[in-house]
């Protein structure tokens, strides 16, 4: 694994150098781990390149030093989906239905969640990105929801992901409803766990049919917001414009910033 690492940090920092002059945003997007490689889906890639940013995948880290340190060379963060979040990380024993988690990757990504908190750089999680970030500014987690909350709809699609599965009612308030111009969609969706207690500063603004958070944003505190499905999807397989418009935010966002 260090030796893994130790390349990838190598090569990170190469590309990074190379886009040293870059005027476009550089988004860098978390990933999972499996079988000594990396694992990313393109639909992320190709949402942030759509948007107008530059993506960049990070690896993991270990030490908030190392966070900081790509942290420093990127404008925006996404948070991607991926396995459980270990219930240790807010507080709380595993529960039967706990799926897999990989603790690894939980401090990788809490590293870098707190890296670019500290440097006021834009964050969007997405689908267990969401879950994360909401455990790293202080909230918990349902660790499984059909043993958690009752009455629920089916949250774990069979059908691609291009495809909504349920819907979701936004908060006319919202960020998100500023820029999805609805206050009612259908996503899709892959998940069992989802936000219970929503961290300080942060505030719901999407939910399902049965409760179930589906949105968070910490505007105007922090400029973090998170979304419980895969718009990533729906812009890289469907080009849809709406969806669009949740990346074109992320990289307006940080564009804002480089120009301070």
């Amino acid at each position: 694994m260090k030796k893994t690492f130790l390349t990838s940090l190598l090569m990170t920092l190469c590309c990074l150098a190379a886009m040293a002059q870059a005027t476009k945003p550089i988004v860098g997007i978390t990933t999972g781990f499996s079988n000594s490689m990396y694992t990313l889906r393109y639909t992320y890639i190709e949402s942030v390149k759509q948007a107008g940013g530059i993506p960049l995948i990070l690896p993991f880290v270990n030490e908030a030093s190392e966070a900081a340190e790509f942290v420093a060379r990127i404008d925006a963060l996404i948070v991607s989906g991926g396995a459980d979040v270990d219930p240790v990380e807010y507080g709380e024993e595993p529960e039967r239905a706990l799926g897999g988690v990989d603790p690894d990757r939980d401090r990788a990504e809490l590293l870098f969640i707190e890296a670019a908190k500290q440097a006021g750089k834009p964050i969007l999680g997405i689908c267990r990105g969401h879950q994360i970030v909401n455990v790293a500014f202080g909230g918990s987690l349902i660790q499984d929801i059909g043993s958690g909350v009752r009455g629920s709809i089916k949250h774990g699609q069979s059908q691609p992901g291009k495809y909504a599965s349920h819907s979701i009612k936004i908060d006319q308030s919202s960020h998100l409803y500023s820029l999805l111009k609805h206050d009612s969609v259908r996503v899709n969706s892959f998940h069992h766990q989802a936000v219970k207690q929503v961290a300080p500063g942060f505030k719901v603004v999407a939910t399902a049919p049965d409760g179930v958070v589906e949105a968070i944003e910490g505007f105007p505190t922090y400029d973090v917001n998170g979304v419980q499905f895969h718009p990533e999807y729906f812009v890289a397989d469907n080009k849809d414009p709406m969806w669009l418009n949740l990346f074109r935010d992320l990289v307006e966002r940080a564009a804002k910033k480089m120009k301070r």
